[in-house]
């Protein structure tokens, strides 16, 4: 799975100098224990340059990164000019992913740019562009449509490529042949001047694959659990496989009652708006330039250059802005498709994928298998929690709970799936089979759902934030088609409300609350929680990927359900402004509220307990 692993798997660089006139400061800052350079600087026009690894992809980090060199130089946010995800021009200060660049990025900006000012941090009670709702610095051209994201980027001269692909999901190639194949490995695909001539071109071609056959998805999950490996202690690492307290067997042993239950999650793909693309040119000294919109430049650089049998150094990735991700946009493989064209023809060359292809040759969210077994005293206060997450992985694991005695466990397992990051990772699955479990404790102790959350939690922010959500969503206690869930997820504490009706089942209302510390701008993170809680709709009720024996049938959008405007149901999304707290990142955490509380609001309507997602599928 792609997450941070990658920062210690691609080491940090030689990075290359930007000076061309002005004063320019690089600090040192530790990221991840790699050592990097944010850098910043006064140009000689006298304003503000920028440099960052880091990407937007919808998200709003030009606009907060802006914000943070803007807040401690003391200068309106339109003097700063930032540039992004240019391996030649920008530090390699991490991939935009995991949430991370509220947490690491933005105080090393920060404390770049006072060191520039020769001054300390501005603290809160000074902030001036900080803390306060700036908008998209590019929203009236992403509205108006004059914004130029990476499919709208071309050059003058450039080929167009087309990839063989064969009809099996998993294929190995044998032989192809016909005018213009370039081959290396399992990869085949042709160019020419128009898309239309690549197109023909690839249709003449004769490709010879050898397949095999894909389990059933149940065979698949149960799979998981059979050959599962049981994990190592490690909280040296962002995600520890394993997290616990006491001793959860011996408490399971003498609990007054026990549960055991079992959820599955199909897999799904992230259908982000804009299909992947890139442009790949070779210079006359030899040096590859790729064009791409991927959210991690430095780790695509390397891994193109490992592809391409040459150094790093000989590499340049510029990033445009992709029209969204959702982890979907880490790796290089659209990248490496149009390097290996673009050197077999001496030509520039832009390669695209079609919305067919990025269902099936994108890695999508894992299947998961997830198990609780949890015991409760006389009481009814769960005195024992063991959870297993089989293949979909360790992120939110660590349960929001004061349970005395817990085990949380990642059993890693082998996938026959193509299978990598998605918005929140595992913690999505997770947090839907812990809030599931809670709520089918509440419902079997005849406990008001949220009287038995608040009676198991210490953190006093998160219970502030279920009250607080309460409150505003006008909550009286149990009632049919009302659901709950919370989360303390990457350092963010959160509540969600729903109420739901059924026949046909549709979403009436929903209200959030949301503590991430300090609010650096308040009404960009209102924006990322809202559209993340979105998301996890579709997820949550209708996505998924079908296959048969051999093929993955899930091709276009048209049998693929995502969120529609007409599913968004009235939105009251609260955020908490802790401008006293040190912020966390905000991007991913809401997704993983959707699923529990809408698998409640089922519950609460019809009796049964939803186990599985998507739950309406």
């Amino acid at each position: 799975m792609a997450d941070l692993t990658l920062l210690v798997e691609y080491k940090r660089r030689e990075f290359l100098k930007v000076l061309a006139s002005g004063a320019s400061l690089a600090v040192p800052v530790e990221l991840q224990g790699a050592e990097t350079r944010v850098h910043v600087r006064r140009a000689a026009d006298g304003r503000i340059d920028a440099f960052t690894g880091k990407i937007d992809m919808g998200q709003g980090l030009r606009t907060l990164l802006s914000q943070c060199v803007a807040n401690e130089l003391g200068v309106p946010v339109e003097e700063v000019r930032l540039v992004m995800g240019d391996t030649d021009l920008t530090p390699d200060d991490g991939g935009t992913w995991a949430s991370l660049t509220t947490p690491e990025t933005v105080p090393a900006v920060r404390k770049d740019a006072a060191a520039v000012r020769g001054g300390p941090l501005r603290e809160p009670k000074e902030w001036t562009a900080l803390g306060k709702p700036q908008p998209n610095l590019n929203g009236r051209d992403i509205v108006t449509g004059a914004y130029t994201y990476n499919s709208d980027v071309k050059v003058d001269g450039m080929w167009h490529g087309v990839v063989l692909r064969p009809a099996e999901y998993r294929a190995k190639l044998v032989s192809a042949d016909g005018q213009g194949v370039v081959r290396e490995g399992d990869f085949a695909g042709v160019c020419a001047p128009t898309l239309a001539e690549a197109r023909a071109l690839a249709g003449k071609a004769k490709a010879e694959w050898a397949h095999e056959p894909l389990p059933a998805l149940d065979k698949m999950i149960a799979a998981f659990k059979a050959e599962g490996k049981p994990p190592v202690e490690n909280n040296q690492v962002r995600y520890p496989p394993l997290i616990r307290r006491g001793d959860a067997e011996k408490a399971l042993a003498t609990a007054a009652q026990r549960k055991s239950l079992t959820f599955t999650l199909a897999p799904i793909a992230h259908a982000a708006l804009e299909p992947r693309s890139a442009i790949a040119s070779f210079g006359d000294d030899g040096r590859l330039t790729i064009r791409c919109g991927k959210q991690a430049p430095f780790v695509v650089r390397a891994e193109v250059a490992k592809a391409m049998g040459m150094k790093e150094s000989d590499v340049r990735i510029i990033v445009d802005m992709p029209g969204g991700g959702f982890g979907c946009k880490q790796r290089s493989d659209v990248e490496v498709e149009a390097a290996r064209l673009a050197k077999a023809s001496g030509k520039a060359v832009r390669v695209e994928w079609s919305r067919t292809e990025e269902f099936v040759w994108s890695y999508a969210r894992p299947a998961a298998l997830i198990e609780t077994e949890t015991g409760v005293d006389a009481s009814g206060k769960i005195a024992s929690w063991r959870q297993r997450n089989y293949n979909a992985g360790a992120p939110g694991l660590r349960p929001p709970y004061d349970f005395a005695d817990h085990s949380n466990e990642f059993w890693a397992t082998r996938a026959p799936l193509r299978q990598g990051s998605y918005r929140s990772l595992a913690a999505t699955g997770n947090n839907f089979a812990r809030e599931s479990t809670i709520d089918e404790w509440a419902a079997a102790l005849n406990r008001d759902p949220l009287e038995y959350r608040l009676a198991h939690i210490a953190d006093p922010r998160l219970k502030s934030a279920l009250e607080m959500a309460a409150q505003r969503f006008g909550y009286k206690g149990r009632k049919a088609g009302v659901g709950l869930a919370c989360n303390l997820e990457k350092d963010g504490r959160m509540a969600l409300f729903v109420e739901c009706a059924m026949e046909p089942f549709r979403i009436l209302r929903m209200t959030c609350v949301a503590d991430f510390g300090a609010a650096l701008n308040p009404s960009n993170l209102q924006n990322q929680v809202q559209g993340a809680i979105i998301m996890g709709i579709g997820g949550a009720l209708w996505e998924r990927l079908e296959f048969d024996s051999t093929k993955q049938l899930t091709t276009r959008l048209t049998n693929y359900r995502v969120p529609r405007f007409t599913d968004v149901p009235v939105m009251d999304v609260h955020i908490v402004d802790r401008r006293e707290i040190t912020p966390a990142g905000a991007g991913e955490a809401g997704i993983t509220l959707t699923a529990p509380a809408l698998a409640a609001a089922i519950f609460s309507l019809t009796g049964k307990r939803t186990m599985s997602m998507p739950m309406l599928a």
